[in-house]
C-alpha cells in the first residue's frame, strides 16, 4: 500500500477479483455452519424454473401461485417450473399471457412468469390447454378442474 492509505492499481484490481464481501460473508458462513445443500424445487413461489429445465412439456412440474410479499400490498401470479426456451420466447409467450388476460407481465431472470392480479384460475386453465399437464395452482382463488 502507498503511504497515504491509498491502494495501488494491482491492489484494487486483486480486490475486485475476489467478489464482493457481501459473497464472502455469506461463503464464510455457510462453511461455520456446515452448509446445506440446495433445494431440489426451487423453493418459494417467483423463484424460477426448478427441476423442469429440459423436460418434456407434459413433464414439467409448473406451479401457478399468488402473493404479495414485496409487492407494496398488490397481488401478483407468478408461474415457476416452466421451461419455455429462450428469453426472447418467454417475452413472447408472457406478451401472449398478457393480450387474453388483459393484464400486465414480464418474464423474471430466473425463468419465471409474473402477472398483475389474481389470475391463478385462468392460467392454470390456459398451461393444461397448452400441453402442461402436471400444472398445479399453488394460491389465489381456486376453481375445479374437471
Amino acid at each position: 500500500r502507498a503511504g497515504d492509505g491509498r491502494m495501488s492499481m494491482e491492489e484494487a484490481i486483486a480486490e475486485v477479483g475476489k467478489g464482493s464481501m457481501r459473497a464472502e460473508r455469506k461463503a464464510a458462513s455457510s462453511a461455520s455452519k456446515g452448509g446445506s445443500p440446495p433445494s431440489k424445487g426451487g423453493g418459494i413461489i417467483g423463484s424460477g424454473t426448478g427441476a423442469s429445465k429440459g423436460m418434456d412439456v407434459a413433464e414439467q412440474q409448473v406451479r401457478v401461485g399468488v402473493t404479495r410479499a414485496g409487492k407494496k400490498g398488490k397481488s401478483v401470479t407468478c408461474v415457476d417450473g416452466m421451461d419455455v426456451g429462450t428469453a426472447e420466447e418467454a417475452r413472447e409467450l408472457v406478451k401472449k399471457f398478457k393480450r387474453v388476460l388483459g393484464v400486465g407481465g414480464v418474464a423474471t431472470a430466473n425463468g419465471s412468469l409474473q402477472f398483475q392480479g389474481d389470475n391463478a384460475a385462468v392460467l392454470v386453465e390456459m398451461l393444461v390447454a397448452m400441453g402442461y399437464k402436471r400444472t398445479e395452482q399453488t394460491g389465489g382463488v381456486v376453481v375445479k378442474r374437471k
